[in-house]
This record gives C-alpha cells, structure tokens and sequence, in this order.
C-alpha cells in the first residue's frame, strides 16, 4: 500500500458515512443517488474484508464435486451444464448445498442483514 493514512477502510467509511449524510438532508432523486452510494461503499467493503476466501472456497468444492481442477469459471460453466442435463437428480443434495452455499455468500456480501443469523 502506497499510502499510510487513511487506510483504505477509513475512506470505505467515510465515504459511507459521507454518502448517507447526504441522503438523510436530501429528498427525492438526491437522496436515492445517497443510499445507493453507501450501499455499494458497504458492498465493496465487505467484499475487501472477504477477499478471495470465497472463490476459495468454491473452487475447492467444485473441484470435488466435478473431479477436475479447472478455474472457478470453468467449473462453474461445468457445474450448470449437469445441473440441467439432470446429472445430480439421483443425489440432488449435493448440488442443492453448493448453490444454497454460493447464494448465501453473495448475499453475505451485497446484504447480510438479509440473512438469519446462522448464514453470517
């Protein structure tokens, strides 16, 4: 990081806070523009806090569940082709998991408060 202060977090929030400052006086088309910014100050935060932990994750999982050790993107183009050729109708619970899993995790990014407790 080229830079001491502030870190990039602090500027993620005061940002944020700046954003939703500016929401909180303004009405109408302003105060949407506001919301939206610290919306998506809060996204990029998170998704910095997280940083590849969940590509990580998924590949790893992929990679088992498809028995190849292809890239994220492959696996996932892979993943969806057996999904609707019905490949895992016999034991739909492992593909039902991995999707469950991968919806929790962006929503973990773009909304958490979205989701009961156990899913944070």
């Amino acid at each position: 990081m080229s830079q001491d202060n502030p870190t990039i977090e602090e500027i993620l929030i005061t940002v944020k806070e700046f954003a939703q400052g500016v929401a909180q006086r303004s009405s109408g088309a302003e105060r949407y523009d506001g919301l939206c910014a610290a919306f998506l100050m809060g996204v990029v935060q998170r998704e910095l806090n997280l940083g590849t932990q969940q590509d990580d994750d998924q590949l790893v999982e992929l990679q088992s569940m498809l028995g190849t050790n292809d890239d994220l993107a492959e696996l996932y183009r892979r993943f969806s082709i057996n999904v609707r050729k019905g490949s895992y109708d016999k034991d739909w619970q492992s593909a039902f998991d991995f999707a469950f899993k991968q919806v929790v995790d962006k929503v973990k990014v773009t909304n958490p408060d979205h989701l009961e407790e156990e899913h944070r």
